[in-house]
């Protein structure tokens, strides 16, 4: 196992947004081996090691895996859900992505990653028409032609 040290840059390469470094360093703190917890910044380790892997190999199933191992480990730490919400983004899966957001929110309602994540996220209108299911073609249609005036309002304000 990585003594503390390494494990702390290969963290903050990932906050830095050197995801490929920090996948680097990832790589070499676990040896594909199945990572021994001693402490909680091994915890954090998995999970911004879950980050990594979506990120730069878009390896999705293994970096939910990893996150969501985490959060077992710390369900405490926003961290965690902040990182397996972005995960779920880069997968295409939002809907999950606001349900892991929402969940940490609820534990831990005032973490700033976290927070700044689902702000990331954004809100999403109410369907135009709520009778019906939001990916109703009708539905879909309307978004769109709302969307697409939102866009051309905003161009003509420049």
């Amino acid at each position: 196992m990585a003594n503390p040290s390494q494990i702390d840059v290969a963290i903050i390469a990932s906050r830095n947004e050197e995801y490929l470094r920090a996948l680097n360093l990832f790589q070499e703190i676990y040896q594909g081996a199945e990572a021994p917890i001693r402490s909680p910044k091994d915890a954090a380790g998995l999970s911004y090691f879950g980050l990594c892997l979506a990120l730069v190999r878009r390896d999705f199933k293994n970096a939910i895996d990893l996150c969501k191992r985490a959060i077992d480990l710390e369900f405490y730490n926003g961290d965690h859900y902040a990182n397996l919400a972005r995960v779920y983004v880069a997968a295409g899966n939002r809907k999950k992505a606001f349900e892991t957001s929402n969940a940490g929110l609820k534990l831990i309602p005032e973490h700033d990653y976290l927070e700044e994540v689902r702000k990331e996220l954004g809100v999403r209108a109410r369907p135009l028409v709520p009778v019906l299911d939001r990916t109703n073609p009708i539905n879909v249609s309307l978004g769109q032609a709302r969307h697409a005036k939102k866009v051309a309002d905003e161009h003509r304000k420049k």
